[in-house]
């Protein structure tokens, strides 16, 4: 008969969604739910900040050192009204 799958067990979390410089001009992953992503901070007019956080801590692996980033993408979200 056809396979069945099981649910994961109970307590396991959903993996995780990367967000990092790997996603610009991916032509060959799931393009949709990057596109989604994509409209979602494109509204917020704040996405070139967002970009370059993300891109920051893909480079480091470290969000300290991504302060100044950081501190810009809540500016813009702050003079945009999203904070």
């Amino acid at each position: 008969m056809g396979q069945s799958t099981a649910p994961p067990p109970a307590g396991d979390p959903a993996p995780a969604r990367s967000h990092g410089s790997d996603r610009a001009g991916d032509a060959s992953g799931d393009g949709d739910d990057d596109d989604a992503w994509d409209r979602r901070i494109r509204r917020t007019g704040c996405f070139a900040e967002n970009e370059r956080l993300l891109i920051c801590h893909a480079d480091t692996g470290d969000w300290r050192r991504c302060a100044d980033e950081l501190a810009a993408f809540r500016r813009c979200m702050r003079l945009h009204g999203q904070l």
